[in-house]
């Protein structure tokens, strides 16, 4: 074990190391005025007062000893040594075994490749998702059986849990939708990419239906997606005759973000 530490310590130390010597220090404004002035080299000493810690703790970082650094710490680092989108996914990869969080406002725009596949694809429903379940984007069939994924602010969980219009189009609502969503958020809710709005849907959905709250105290399942999951539909878009599909969730490599949805008829059935 103590091998693979090692090897994982020197990667990441030749790349900061080697990050750090690319940037200018006369360069950087926050180092402008300071004594004594910055030469052409960016030193330990001024990522540490960058990022608001001490050299040793930064030094630590550079070295690759294991320490509890912070998801804010290595944005500060990130941002002083002026990393690409790539290289900070590998310096979180390396510290910390996990993706950087989302940025506010980052990748607010849809890359091309992923708004072509969700418009091209003509023959089924599909969306996408953020990880508080927002409706993003969806294709002119997603709006034709769900019109509700069309209203501004229109939100997976919050139709599906708390909209009377749900519990009449979802048929066997508490086996097959409640409790399967219900279980999605607690696992959402212990993740790494828990937030505050996410936190914040989950208390609002407990505190407006009683019979969420029920399945919740009851419940202790836990589900992480529903691709492949089965639901039973009574849609006006079909004469609201029973249809039977499946769901198949992606993640987009370009927007890990993002879950891309298609919803399918069961066994290639058409509706």
């Amino acid at each position: 074990m103590e091998g693979v530490d090692r090897v994982d310590g020197e990667s990441i130390s030749r790349l900061l190391r080697a990050w750090r010597a690319r940037v200018d220090a006369r360069t950087v404004r926050e180092l402008r005025g300071t004594f004594p002035l910055p030469g052409r080299r960016l030193s330990q000493a001024h990522v540490a007062r960058l990022t608001g810690v001490s050299e040793g703790w930064y030094r630590a970082l550079e070295a690759g000893r294991r320490q509890d650094f912070s998801e804010s710490f290595l944005l500060r680092v990130a941002q002083a040594l002026r990393l690409s989108d790539a290289e900070t996914l590998t310096l979180f990869l390396a510290v910390t075994g996990r993706r950087p969080p989302a940025l506010p406002g980052a990748g607010s725009e849809l890359p091309n490749g992923v708004k072509a596949l969700l418009e091209q694809q003509v023959s089924y429903p599909a969306y996408l998702s953020d990880v508080a379940w927002n409706i993003v984007a969806t294709n002119s069939l997603m709006g034709e059986w769900f019109p509700w994924a069309l209203r501004p602010g229109a939100n997976l969980m919050r139709w599906a849990l708390l909209d009377p219009e749900a519990r009449e189009q979802m048929l066997d609502w508490e086996d097959s939708c409640a409790r399967v969503y219900l279980a999605m958020l607690r696992v959402a809710t212990n993740s790494d990419a828990a937030s505050g709005e996410l936190r914040g849907l989950v208390a609002d959905i407990l505190d407006a239906d009683a019979d969420c709250r029920r399945i919740w105290s009851e419940e202790h399942d836990v589900v992480e997606h529903r691709d492949g999951h089965v639901f039973r539909l009574c849609l006006p878009v079909h004469g609201r005759r029973e249809v039977r599909v499946t769901t198949h969730v992606l993640l987009p490599i370009q927007r890990p973000d993002l879950r891309f949805v298609f919803i399918t008829p069961l066994e290639g059935r058409q509706p």
